[in-house]
């Protein structure tokens, strides 16, 4: 009876997840159906739980070490493999048309890791395309659980100098300030992911962390990275930050109420607020206490506006200044949007910008500099 039992619960997560059930693609579901291949007896959810916890999310566990996921009790080796498998290829899809045979045809793709039974299920279109638009918009605004921001401010000018993400990863194993292996192997993905989008440790970023190391500048450009690699940061800012930032403060409840709006079936709404605050004070954007976050509009600093606009706009080229003053990821730095054109001609003026001109209704700014480029010479003009 046990073991009919557990066939039927593994097979219920199957169905669930082909009938596009809102309830079967949160992270947690997700992960115990992942984790329902690899273990072959009993109930997976507590494993799935554990694991949610420990690493903060499905994206955590997925892009973890493999020593690290297998010191969580109840992780096997093998476990672990398949975690790992799942997360190379999640992060290497070679193209969109790959992705969208997957979810085309979920039971041809899916049907190799079906051992307990030999029936292929259907996917009606109006289910495939629910299931389809639900795991891209997960993807795009997942709740996150840890800010690790101000420590990896903090370490960022002390790494070896290195492109290999490899290396950096160890690196920040042996160095991060925490006392337990676990909590730094957990961490470690965090920091990487979010400063080094691209997989490699870009001499850019580097570089200005020597540069600017203990400053804001520092701070302004690991924030605006960290914005970048965590879209629910910009949705807080349009939703609740920005229509505050005249009173300049807002209550913390707020960011928990909405977040818990926003994701009704999550359980990790207060960490994530947690680590949404944590994340605002270690960029420098807000103070708060255990009530209130208190925040306003700043003046845009030469060598942050510099580095966030040639990310942003990574070609040596001509652009409308209209597309600075309404970029997001822009609005999210907190800069006084009625400084910013005094800002790029404060550019133009330090060399930065080859030009920035207003001719009747053509406003418009050149660049000269990639962004590894500016940041050679932010440090050797000595920009500070």
């Amino acid at each position: 009876m046990a073991e009919k039992s557990e066939i039927g619960l593994r097979q219920k997560l199957r169905d669930d997840f082909f009938s596009g059930e809102t309830n079967a693609l949160t992270d947690e579901a997700l992960l115990e159906l992942l984790l329902s291949y690899a273990v072959s007896r009993g109930n997976p959810e507590p494993l799935a739980k554990k694991l949610i916890l420990e690493f903060g999310g499905l994206d955590g566990v997925l892009s973890s070490d493999f020593d690290a996921l297998c010191r969580v009790k109840g992780v096997k080796s093998y476990t672990a493999t398949l975690l790992k498998l799942v997360g190379y290829l999640r992060a290497n899809e070679t193209s969109k048309d790959q992705q969208k045979e997957v979810f085309e045809k979920p039971q041809q793709s899916l049907s190799k890791f079906q051992p307990l039974s030999d029936q292929k299920p259907t996917l009606p279109s109006k289910k495939e395309t629910q299931l389809r638009k639900a795991n891209i918009a997960r993807r795009k605004s997942d709740l996150f659980t840890n800010s690790v921001l101000k420590e990896a401010i903090e370490i960022l000018p002390r790494l070896p100098d290195t492109e290999d993400i490899g290396m950096i990863r160890a690196f920040l194993k042996e160095n991060l300030p925490f006392s337990g292996q676990n909590t730094k192997d957990r961490y470690v993905p965090y920091i990487v992911n979010r400063l080094f989008p691209d997989g490699k440790a870009d001499q850019a970023m580097r570089s200005f962390a020597k540069i600017y190391s203990g400053r804001q500048e520092l701070r302004d450009a690991c924030f605006y990275r960290f914005c970048k690699a965590e879209p629910l940061m910009l949705s807080i800012f349009n939703d609740l930050l920005m229509p505050a930032v005249g009173y300049g403060r807002l209550d913390r409840l707020k960011i928990r109420e909405y977040l818990a709006a926003r994701y009704p079936s999550a359980k990790v709404i207060n960490m994530s607020a947690q680590a949404i605050v944590s994340s605002l004070v270690a960029g420098g954007l807000a103070r708060s206490d255990r009530k209130i976050i208190s925040f306003g509009y700043r003046d845009p600093l030469t060598a942050s506006l510099a580095f966030v606009i040639h990310s942003e706009f990574p070609q040596p080229g001509m652009y409308e200044i209209s597309n600075v003053e309404q970029n997001q990821a822009i609005k999210s730095m907190l800069w006084n949007p009625d400084k910013l054109l005094a800002g790029l001609y404060e550019l133009r003026n330090q060399g930065i910008l080859a030009k920035v001109s207003e001719i009747d209704r053509f406003r418009q700014f050149t660049t000269k500099f990639t962004l590894e480029e500016l940041v050679e010479y932010l440090g050797k003009e000595r920009i500070i």
